[in-house]
């Protein structure tokens, strides 16, 4: 059995207390690989921290398209996204992402997230995707897939990669309708379906709309646990894993190595 992560906040100050019991219970079952996204400037750098430290971490550094805007908001405004946001110059920190673009398998999470209200007017919703294209145009610049957050969001998002002509794509936690998946397999792009499948249903329906080439897996620790209120972490995997050979009649170990050789089509390990 080989289990990937393929978006994870290992940095999260959840796991402080027990990070090393953390990636061995996900070594104890087979796991491989961890990807440990980064939002912002303070994250991307945990990550790049982590994959030095642990053998399975891999770094991805991205920009939350919220963070990118904080400035734009009130200092305590933001308590809706669960954490503070810390103003930074965007285009330092692309800079900053490119001279090290040898030390990420990727870039993201990046994308767009209409979800919280200080963001969710038009003038918003343009500067999200003002700073969506520059990370784009930064990840083709170094060769890198992209790890897509789209929120409330997916129309839009979707539009923008299409205009931004990108190929390497992948849709992280992805809740478009039916219409927008076909539109993102026509465009071959990737799923990450994410622990929590084994309560939300629409993540079944997407395994089973998806061909298996285009399927990654994915936890989100800590967030969306398949246990409501828990913390989710990367051991998980292997919900989805279980959720996705019985959807699509294969076997698990089957499903494992072909999620192992997706994976490896899309990150740099």
């Amino acid at each position: 059995m080989k289990l990937v992560d393929v978006h994870c906040h290992l940095n999260d100050s959840r796991f402080d207390v027990d990070r090393d019991e953390v990636l061995a219970r996900f070594k104890e079952k087979g796991g491989e690989i961890i990807v440990t996204s980064g939002v912002n400037p303070e994250s991307n750098r945990e990550s790049l921290k982590l994959a030095e430290r642990y053998d399975v971490v891999r770094a991805c550094f991205g920009i939350y398209p919220t963070d990118a805007l904080a400035a734009e908001v009130e200092s305590g405004e933001s308590n809706e996204l669960l954490r503070e946001l810390k103003e930074f110059d965007l285009d330092e920190e692309l800079a900053w992402i490119e001279a090290h673009a040898g030390d990420c398998v990727a870039v993201g999470e990046i994308g767009l997230d209409y979800n919280f209200k200080e963001f969710q007017t038009e003038e918003m919703r343009e500067k999200q995707k003002v700073v969506f294209r520059k990370c784009l145009r930064m990840a083709k610049r170094i060769g890198k897939s992209v790890v897509v957050h789209s929120r409330k969001a997916e129309l839009d998002a979707i539009d923008i990669l299409e205009e931004e002509k990108m190929v390497s794509v992948i849709m992280h936690c992805f809740n478009g309708k039916k219409a927008l998946i076909r539109r993102c397999v026509e465009n071959g792009w990737s799923f990450s379906v994410p622990a929590v499948i084994a309560r939300l249903d629409h993540f079944k329906m997407l395994v089973d709309m998806v061909p298996m080439e285009l399927l990654l897996t994915e936890t989100d620790g800590a967030y969306l646990a398949p246990v409501a209120g828990t913390r989710n972490e990367p051991v998980n995997v292997m919900v989805t894993l279980e959720e996705i050979a019985r959807i699509k009649g294969l076997d698990v170990e089957e499903v494992s190595e072909r999620i192992f050789e997706n994976t490896k089509g899309l990150f740099e390990f």
